[in-house]
């Protein structure tokens, strides 16, 4: 289960199921200020080797504007007290009226500071078809436990010049 409160964007929910070496998914995605929404299903696989793994993920969306077949790719690495994690989006438009879209959501740097405490850096970028890149970039902090993560970010909006505080909780059971 992933589910992100963000206060000046898409808030976001996530529930998969592994079912040995694939899973499914299903997503909702909504932004009360422009009233966007998706409602996402798909498939995944995940690689793992040492504390490295990659998921791979495909899917379809029912968005606002048009019906998507979307494609993530999430990497996480690890190494020492340093880690990288990242979630790269490609958004392929079924419809007319759909626009193609690549997103960075986020990427994030961080290193541990004590058993439970990451702290580290959260930079987001938004590409599309006929339209400026939104870069979003700020610190990241997130609580550990063994099933759990809490995270919080700090964004300042580069587009807008406002910062988006989003919240975090990835939750295995």
């Amino acid at each position: 289960m992933y589910a992100r409160y963000a206060s000046a964007s898409a808030s976001v929910i996530y529930a998969a199921r592994g079912l040995g070496p694939i899973g499914g998914f299903v997503a909702m995605i909504q932004n009360p200020k422009t009233q966007y929404r998706e409602l996402i299903a798909g498939t995944f696989t995940q690689l793992n080797w040492n504390r490295q793994s990659v998921l791979v993920a495909i899917a379809y969306a029912d968005a606002s504007e048009s019906q998507y077949l979307q494609m993530y790719l999430a990497p996480s690495i690890a190494a020492g007290r340093m880690a990288l994690s990242g979630t790269l989006e490609w958004y392929e438009p079924l419809g007319r009226m759909g626009t193609r879209q690549f997103d960075v959501n986020p990427l994030s740097p961080r290193v541990r500071l004590s058993n439970r405490l990451w702290a580290g850096a959260a930079y987001t970028v938004g590409l599309s078809e006929h339209e400026t890149a939104r870069h979003r970039i700020g610190p990241a902090f997130e609580w550990v436990t063994r099933l759990d993560r809490l995270r919080l970010e700090l964004l300042d909006r580069t587009f807008d010049h406002t910062v988006e505080v989003r919240a975090a909780i990835l939750a295995g059971f």
